[in-house]
């Protein structure tokens, strides 16, 4: 493991599962509402509906246990954000607000025990616009960094008209917004290889929510949003080469965005976590420069191991963490 002798790498991407939750507050309408079984004192299943989600342990909602691993890791800070199926777009609005409050809750907690080590990305209902913009001034005074945003809210484009007021609000209060990928299209037709689902079909999710967002000029309309995608950005790199085809053929989609597709691209935010190091190289270096941040995932199994070695390998690891400064305006 090759950790540097001064830690400075801030990890992005990592996921917080609280431990319990409250009791359902409409068992006969939220049949997946979370439930935590515990085996022991420090493992855990996750499950909905009835139904095991994932295996947990400690790391997901113990503090000792990360601060261990970051300074294992050489890693000088992490932020913290929901474990993406708990963002519960499906929910009543009321319902999602009250599991959005008791998970950020639960992280601002966490926050508070290292304040120096752990920053915060919270979650707001956003199939409510008004209750997720009413939030973000509630996590903005909790000293939260920005939100965490799923690919797609109950299937609907990020870039749809509806949410303009949460990233003009977003945009007000300075809050980052950072996509991940959550249920994503064409998942119901990878049933014979789940694993298909978080391997190939996360990240197709997160580089369409990417388009969506340029093509619908929310990107354009707001200059000053800070938006990072997670897993790289997923397929973001191919697919904006093919929609600049597009905007050079239809004289920029009729007149409706001023900039090449690249132009907007390149100025998002995107994590470390592509495995490749030659396509992060690429990906900081060409496609996005100085627009990319670390992230691992921890702590799930997918999670990039030797986080500072990979970064140092792409010759990252300075940029890396001064993107995640302007990122989040630590």
């Amino acid at each position: 493991m090759s950790a540097p002798a001064v830690a400075t790498i801030i990890d992005v991407h990592t996921h917080v599962v609280p431990a319990s939750f409250p009791a359902n507050p409409s068992p006969d309408s939220n049949t997946r509402w979370p439930c935590m079984c515990m085996r022991g004192a420090d493992q855990a299943v996750i499950e909905f509906a009835g139904k095991a989600f994932r295996e947990l342990d400690a790391r997901s909602w113990d503090v000792t246990r990360r601060i261990d691993d970051m300074d294992r890791d050489g890693i000088a800070a992490q932020v913290l954000s929901p474990m993406p199926e708990l963002l519960s777009y499906w929910f009543s609005p009321g319902d999602g607000l009250e599991l959005a409050r008791y998970v950020n809750q639960q992280i601002a907690e966490m926050m508070a025990r290292a304040p120096r080590r752990l920053h915060g990305l919270g979650m707001v209902p956003m199939q409510d616009v008004e209750l997720a913009c009413a939030e973000l001034a509630r996590l903005k005074a909790d000293g939260f960094k920005g939100v965490q945003l799923g690919s797609n809210i109950n299937g609907v484009m990020p870039g749809d008209a509806r949410f303009l007021p949460f990233y003009a609000e977003c945009e007000r209060l300075d809050m980052a917004v950072f996509v991940h990928a959550l249920h994503p299209v064409g998942a119901e037709r990878l049933k014979d290889f789940p694993d298909l689902v978080p391997f190939a079909a996360f990240p197709l999710d997160t580089g369409l929510a990417a388009m969506h967002l340029i093509r619908a000029g929310v990107l354009e309309r707001h200059a000053r949003l800070r938006i990072g995608f997670s897993h790289g950005g997923g397929a973001v790199i191919p697919l904006t080469h093919r929609l600049k085809q597009g905007w050079l053929s239809s004289a920029g989609f009729n007149g409706l965005l001023p900039h090449s597709p690249h132009h907007y691209a390149a100025r998002c935010y995107y994590d470390s976590l592509v495995y490749d190091v030659d396509y992060l190289r690429y990906l900081m270096c060409e496609f996005a420069p100085g627009q990319v941040f670390a992230g691992s995932d921890y702590p799930y199994a997918i999670a990039q191991t030797d986080l500072a070695g990979f970064l140092d390998a792409a010759a990252a690891a300075d940029s890396s963490a001064s993107a995640a400064v302007s990122f989040l305006a630590l």
